[in-house]
């Protein structure tokens, strides 16, 4: 009988310190030979844990266990099997929670978490002085229900899945469907899709329909094709051959590892990985599941050959209405802007044959944009010269808004197979990862750290067998989206758990392996990813279930001297975490109380103006930045146009980048260029004054009842009198009420969230 694994794991450094301690001279004239007994060894290692797998299963390759939520002390402050996991642990450090937060900061740390937006003041002293016991659900409920949640958590969606408008590299050429996929995101967070449904979509979108006759393939649903543009969002460059090809299928693979199974699979495209039990081979059974992606061509005259796209029509109630007015708005500023453009040709002639009766010598290079452009131009009014300009730009950039209206998705499908494409291509282990060194033959498989075995996957083909290239993703995303996969719900429930805490169970959210420290609350974990099977895979039930815990209600200010002395990194969480609101949230939240927030959903990108004409200055290409203006640049910063080789200064500087890899943790920061972006930068001086004048408008005339509404737009609370007594004077004018809204823009309580 085997032994098990933990008691017989090696170690790769201490193979190596004990063979050269009693070896020096051939530690060092023999180094080929101890690479070669490392392997052997590990091997060794490898094999005799898959013997006794089903013996000795660690974390988190086991099932995840159902258990009882624990008996506690402090059971008046369990709401449900969260908090009695929590306290439990808490209770073992003789510690508990802290007190029970205000209602004014629970509104708006609600508010902030589902929806990413400020509370009003009157829907802050309505849940304030509700005495019905029901109303904090009640508000969890509206909030969930509110479109605007899934414009929140689209955005941590989005950045797991490295979205971005341009393919990046040199050239970083413009994805014109790529928008479709965030608005797929938003919809299918605000309609609760099932998560495995979710999954499946992304995966194996045009593989959903079975093929169980000898007629032709069924079509795919449009929503379908959509949502596989996940597959096709990393960095891509000009195609070079069966290496580009590699390095795309490879990508695929490392991503769908990481997002969905939490392992960092893509670690072992190389060599064994060097701390989980996820061999080489292992990495190419994987591939092996995409080996038959079949990309679109590029379309005549596309230079950087990114791929084509495929038919997908517009799929949600209005959408295609929405795209054909938009169509004839476009082909309107183009047709308006000629008609402007000849009426000052003609007064331009006019000017000019006026100058050269003055002038005897003739202006022969006259430059009509110059004309028009001069300040001292009287001849057009400046509301001309600006509509002109502005028309102008749209004028240029309509083509390639046209495009992005097209009915299509940066899609793919599978290969038809013989004769009409190429098969099934046969799948090697790559030699360290290069692709022109093929080695041994491997078959499409599961990752055996989690099955236990190297056995090739079974997959489903028709019963005629026309289409040996179809179902292999989907006989990968029915294994990953199965209530039986140890990893996928252990991991999105971690991934909703950090978003609203601050940190996960398990701190690295995309790597459940040895290097993520372990997990702090294991069996909380594995209670919630079966919470969430049992509630049909709905991400909303699990917020649900979060946020209506005790531990999420705590107090952030308010806990003891022990609580910081015993748990100073509150990770057994007898309190809650202060945090600091994403770039996207602030500057959501600006436009939001200064009243000019354009509630507007879904739709074609964004693209409000940059400092310094700085669109103008990305090297090696045309700029791709179509300024937008009016209420349209003041959408919600999920909508702004993702270009890789240019980011938004302002959602730069707060740490918001446009994604090259899956990012599923922000690195937050504190940078003097964040103080000054908030106090000097255009968006919050333009803002202040706007805000400034909402007060003025709505409020009274009185100075105490301006700064009184200031505060509570801003900040969601009525001033002290100290704050009180140091603003009045500020509120006489619109002047003053501009500078008092700055100074509310910068106080830390506007960007942190207790």
């Amino acid at each position: 009988m085997f032994v098990k694994t933990a008691s017989f794991r090696l170690d790769r450094r201490s193979i190596y310190l004990q063979y050269a301690h009693m070896h020096p001279d051939s530690a060092q004239k023999q180094n080929g030979l101890l690479i070669r007994a490392f392997h052997y060894f590990c091997w060794v290692n490898v094999f005799v844990s898959f013997a006794c797998f089903g013996e000795s299963k660690e974390w988190p390759f086991y099932p995840p266990q159902a258990v009882e939520p624990p008996q506690v002390q402090s059971s008046d402050r369990v709401q449900n099997g969260v908090d009695a996991f929590l306290l439990a642990k808490l209770e073992d450090q003789e510690l508990s929670y802290s007190p029970k937060a205000p209602r004014e900061t629970l509104i708006r740390r609600l508010y902030f978490d589902l929806i990413g937006l400020p509370p009003s003041p009157d829907k802050i002293e309505s849940f304030v002085n509700n005495g019905d016991p029901d109303a904090y659900k009640a508000l969890v409920d509206s909030l969930l229900d509110d479109p605007r949640h899934g414009e929140r958590w689209a955005k941590f969606w989005l950045d797991l899945a490295r979205y971005a408008d341009t393919a990046g590299y040199e050239g970083d050429p413009d994805l014109p469907h790529a928008w479709r996929y965030r608005d797929y995101v938003i919809d299918s967070i605000n309609r609760d899709k099932p998560y495995d449904q979710f999954i499946k979509e992304q995966i194996a979108g045009d593989e959903f329909n079975a093929v169980m006759g000898a007629g032709e393939l069924p079509q795919p649903k449009p929503e379908h094709m959509v949502a596989m543009t996940f597959l096709r969002l990393a960095p891509f460059t000009e195609p070079r051959g069966d290496e580009t090809r590699h390095e795309m299928l490879s990508e695929m693979t490392s991503t769908v590892g990481s997002v969905f199974l939490g392992l960092t699979v893509g670690c072992a495209k190389c060599h064994d990985h060097k701390y989980d039990r996820i061999p080489t081979r292992d990495f190419y059974r994987m591939k092996a599941f995409f080996n038959t992606v079949q990309l679109m061509p590029p379309e005549r005259g596309d230079a950087f050959q990114i791929g084509g796209s495929l038919p997908a029509a517009f799929y949600r109630k209005g959408e295609s209405e929405w795209a054909e007015a938009k169509r004839k708005e476009i082909r309107s500023d183009t047709e308006r802007f000629e008609a402007l453009k000849t009426r000052l040709e003609l007064r331009a002639s006019a000017q000019k044959e006026q100058d050269e009766k003055v002038s005897e010598d003739s202006d022969d290079d006259f430059d009509f944009e110059s004309w028009i452009l001069a300040s001292t131009n009287r001849s057009i009014t400046a509301e001309e010269r600006l509509q002109y300009v502005r028309l102008k730009h749209k004028k240029d950039f309509a083509g390639q808004q046209l495009k992005r209206l097209a009915p299509q998705s940066m899609s793919l499908r599978h290969s038809f197979g013989p004769p009409y494409e190429p098969g099934v291509p046969v799948s090697r282990v790559m030699i360290r990862g290069e692709y022109d060194s093929p080695g041994e033959v491997v078959q499409a498989g599961f990752p055996s750290c989690i099955t236990g075995h190297q056995k090739p996957a079974e997959i489903r083909l028709d019963p005629f067998k026309r289409w040996p290239t179809r179902s292999r993703r989907m006989t990968l995303a029915n294994w990953i989206a199965s209530d039986k996969n140890p990893m996928t719900a252990r991991v999105i429930v971690n991934r909703l758990w950090m978003h609203h805490f601050g940190r996960g169970l398990v701190e690295t959210p995309s790597d459940f392996g040895a290097l993520s420290g372990g997990v702090s609350h294991q069996r909380l974990l594995d209670w919630l990813a079966l919470k969430l099977v049992k509630e049909n895979w709905s991400l909303k039930a699990i917020h649900r279930l979060i946020v209506h815990s005790s531990a999420y209600q705590q107090s952030s200010t308010q806990f003891t001297s022990r609580c910081l002395e015993l748990d100073p990194d509150n990770r057994l969480l007898g309190r809650f975490s202060r945090r600091r609101l994403e770039a996207e949230a602030i500057r959501d939240s600006i436009l939001h109380v200064s009243g000019r927030l354009n509630p507007e959903m879904y739709g074609l990108p964004i693209f409000p103006a940059l400092p310094d004409g700085i669109e103008d200055s990305v090297k090696y290409s045309r700029s791709k930045w179509a300024t937008t203006y009016g209420a349209e640049s003041r959408k919600r910063s999920i909508y702004i146009y993702q270009q890789r080789t240019l980011t938004m200064p302002f959602m730069q500087n707060f740490d918001s980048l446009v994604c090259e890899d899956t990012v599923p943790k922000r690195q937050l920061s504190v940078t003097p260029l964040q103080a000054l972006a908030m106090y000097n930068g255009i968006l919050v001086n333009e803002e202040s004054e706007h805000f400034a004048r909402r007060i003025a408008k709505e409020g009274k005339s009185d100075p105490e009842a301006r700064v009184v509404m200031a505060y509570q737009l801003a900040l969601g609370r009525l001033p002290d009198d100290q704050e009180l007594g140091s603003l009045i004077g500020f509120a006489n004018s619109i002047e003053g009420l501009t500078r008092m809204t700055r100074i509310l823009f910068n106080t830390s309580e506007f960007i942190y969230v207790d």
